[in-house]
């Protein structure tokens, strides 16, 4: 049996003492003191001990050189320690009969010198020995069962219970291995359970998390609600806001004294088109409008010839200013020019509205606390201005109205928590589709320029519902 070892591929780090084996090579019954060749260096270093089933060798020293990776190698046994000795012996004589006759300082000249010593050494002098040549037939020294795989008995014996771990459960007649840590890789379920899951909700989460990943979308109200480990939070979805001058019927910018020049408007009419600006252009309404022209004289903003402007004025430019109407302002100094009223109470006009990804902007929920009109048989909660039940509601007439005619002309977004419904309800006057109540669960509508108005569809209609926001929804401007 060969006690030359040739491996494949090992692996050592520099200042480290242990080899790993990479490759399916044995190293079994590798000897104390062999000598290990690694593939680019010609100096072995000494195997201290080595572990067949680790599949490493442990050096004497450490590792000298750079990390080595994916290299061959070769370990050589070495012989009886007193053949190698006297190897040695012959070679350090020669060497110094060699250096002393070069020298000169012998005792007679280099023909005196025993040549025959460094012409033909021994052969152990001149190559790593084999076992052969130094132990002899290594058969002949090995107990049977190394010459074959031999069987447990032969090498353990039998076990006797005292000799057992006290973690061995032998009175199950059951065994423990014994073995280093093993690390399990997770399972693909187990990965998967560390994402968040994805829910789709119609109500706001009141519930614990229970430090479970989890993400809710509303797609009523357009909300993502993300868990903590105890709770909640509600991601944003506004993407901007600010504030627009929404006129009514009747409310202008009075200018402190006439301009003459040219006047540019940015407006978005919601109900009379361009009436009631500088010379009454034909404007479509529900649509952005940049607006120029020549004026003489003009005195008021929103009303001209005795016609009213309805909808929002952005922006007005004269010839040497300039006013963005987006701050709560009754006075604007570039224009000389402040708020007042032809007819009714004067207020602000101006309303925050947010910017959503949908392009459109919503303002901020507008649900009045009294409706503008409420049939016979719809009833108010009074602890609650937002909830409404109907009873037996029949008439076309008997009916829920929240604004009055202004309104007619807004396009709005209503967040609709019906709770119980018997039959459709109309939400708007037309009484058409989408904008039906069908059963009870929440709803989001989107109107166009047209009274909100809650009725029957066709049959009278017995129910409850909760108004959760009405919103003013106009699209983001192009200019």
């Amino acid at each position: 049996m060969s006690y030359i070892r040739d491996f494949t591929s090992v692996t050592v780090n520099q200042n480290q003492t242990v080899v790993q084996i990479n490759a399916g090579d044995s190293n079994f019954s590798v000897k104390e003191n062999s000598q290990l060749f690694i593939e680019g260096y010609t100096v072995p270093v000494t195997v201290l001990e080595s572990d067949s089933n680790a599949r490493t060798l442990t050096l004497d020293k450490p590792w000298p050189h750079a990390n080595v990776d994916g290299v061959s190698a070769r370990v050589v046994p070495l012989g009886d320690p007193d053949t190698y000795l006297t190897a040695v012996e012959a070679n350090r004589a020669a060497y110094e009969a060699f250096v002393e006759a070069a020298a000169g300082s012998g005792s007679g000249s280099p023909d005196e010198i025993n040549w025959s010593i460094i012409i033909d050494p021994p052969a152990t002098a001149t190559q790593w020995p084999t076992w052969v040549q130094v132990q002899g037939d290594i058969n002949e020294v090995l107990p049977e069962t190394a010459k074959r795989f031999p069987n447990f008995p032969e090498i353990g014996g039998k076990v006797s219970v005292e000799q057992l771990p006290d973690n061995i459960d032998t009175d199950n007649k059951r065994t423990q291995a014994l073995s280093p840590p093993v690390k399990q890789n997770q399972s693909l379920t187990h990965i998967l359970s560390d994402y968040p899951t994805l829910k789709k909700t119609e109500v706001l989460p009141e519930d614990s998390p229970n430090n479970e990943p989890q993400i809710r979308y509303d797609d009523v109200r357009g909300l993502v609600h993300v868990s903590l480990t105890d709770r909640w939070v509600t991601m944003p979805t506004v993407i901007g806001s600010r504030k627009f001058a929404i006129f009514p019927r009747g409310t202008f910018i009075r200018l402190n004294s006439a301009y003459s020049g040219s006047i540019k408007l940015r407006v978005y009419p919601m109900g009379a088109g361009g009436n009631g600006l500088p010379g009454n252009p034909t404007l479509a309404n529900h649509q952005w409008h940049e607006y120029e022209t020549t004026v003489t004289d003009l005195y008021k903003i929103g009303e001209f010839s005795s016609e009213y402007f309805e909808g929002i004025i952005d922006y007005v430019e004269l010839d040497n200013s300039w006013a963005t109407l987006d701050a709560d302002h009754s006075y604007y100094r570039s224009l000389n020019g402040y708020f007042d009223v032809a007819f009714g109470t004067l207020k602000s006009p101006f309303q925050t509205f947010y910017q959503k990804a949908d392009g459109y902007w919503y303002s901020e929920d507008i649900t009045p606390q009294t409706p503008n009109y409420m049939g016979l048989s719809w009833t108010q909660d009074p602890n609650n201005y937002r909830n409404y039940s109907v009873d037996d509601a029949s008439g076309s007439t008997d009916a829920l109205r929240f604004f009055g005619d202004d309104y007619d002309e807004y396009s709005f977004e209503i967040i609709l928590v019906v709770h119980s419904m018997n039959r459709h309800m109309a939400v708007t006057v037309s009484n058409s589709a989408p904008n039906i109540v069908y059963e009870a669960e929440p709803y989001r509508f989107l109107t166009n320029a047209e009274r909100i108005y809650f009725k029957r569809r066709n049959n009278g209609i017995t129910g409850s519902m909760t108004v959760e926001s009405i919103k003013i929804r106009i699209p983001v401007s192009e200019y």
